[in-house]
């Protein structure tokens, strides 16, 4: 099954907005760089599959489905749990993110200054705060917040 992807930059105020990851980690960067520097739009099911498994005795094959309402209830979990565990409020629900690139350096400069910044974290497995400390620290050089 094919699915429209969606937008994967769009423009809004002069700036181009790269679409993030629906990941409790990327809504910590979309937190701390702040709306300043994020734009969300309406969310349509169609941008989205998952890839699907089946096997029936010896046989076995693989493709991809829509996303359903379980699957997204299972994302929302994952992700707004990381954002619990990092004391970040929850993301509201339906909608994709965008940030913008950052105004000093580069999306290269980001994604290197805040994988610096983990490496740093004396533990093999963070928690979601040691790891949001992490990207706080970036995203504020960065972006000139806070």
């Amino acid at each position: 099954m094919a699915a429209d992807p969606g937008p994967v930059t769009l423009e809004h105020a002069g700036r181009e907005f790269r679409r993030v990851g629906d990941t409790g980690w990327y809504m910590t960067v979309c937190w701390w760089a702040g709306p300043g520097h994020v734009v969300r739009v309406r969310d349509e099911p169609q941008w989205h599959t998952v890839r699907i498994q089946v096997s029936r005795g010896d046989v076995s094959g693989s493709g991809h489905a829509l996303r359903t309402e379980a699957d997204q209830d299972l994302i929302e979990e994952d992700v707004n749990g990381f954002l619990a565990e990092a004391g970040i409020p929850a993301r509201p629900r339906g909608y994709v993110w965008f940030l913008a690139s950052p105004p000093v350096g580069s999306w290269a400069s980001l994604w290197r200054v805040i994988a610096d910044n983990e490496r740093a974290i004396p533990f093999r497995a963070p928690a979601a705060g040691e790891t949001s400390v992490a990207i706080e620290s970036a995203v504020r050089r960065l972006y000139n917040v806070g």
